[in-house]
């Protein structure tokens, strides 16, 4: 029977790009990459994160619901409010961000036009609150 989830897997156009965009941006580490075919990225917790190049133009990480976009991968942090502002200044497109009650929700599009969702449950201080 199943164990666990050994890695996650989304499609990239420009490798080179998302792998910059994943390290620099969101803090995954690089642990192995075979040229322009597929590489794995690490968070400090969690599955791997597989990126497949792909020339296909119509495929994402994400699912429609009613005509709506929503999120394959969803992540945690707990600093919501400190990501919200960086994927602003970059200019990416954010989908939603609001607060849901259980928690702080954030939905964005990277480079590479997959969804992604983060949480922040609001029993986990953000760094800025932390700090008051």
């Amino acid at each position: 029977m199943l164990a666990s989830l050994e890695h996650m897997q989304i499609p990239v156009r420009q490798m080179d790009r998302a792998i910059s965009w994943y390290t620099e941006q969101l803090g995954f580490r690089l642990e192995h990459r075979d040229g322009d075919r597929n590489a794995f990225l690490r968070l400090p917790e969690g599955p791997l994160l597989m990126l497949w190049h792909t020339y296909d133009e119509s495929t994402y990480a994400h699912y429609t619901v009613d005509g709506t976009d929503f999120p394959v991968l969803l992540y945690r942090t707990t600093q919501i409010h400190e990501l919200h502002k960086r994927l602003t200044d970059l200019g990416s497109r954010i989908q939603l961000f609001q607060d849901d009650g259980f928690a702080w929700v954030l939905k964005f599009y990277d480079p590479e036009g997959n969804l992604w969702g983060v949480l922040q449950v609001n029993s986990e201080p953000s760094q800025e609150e932390a700090d008051v």
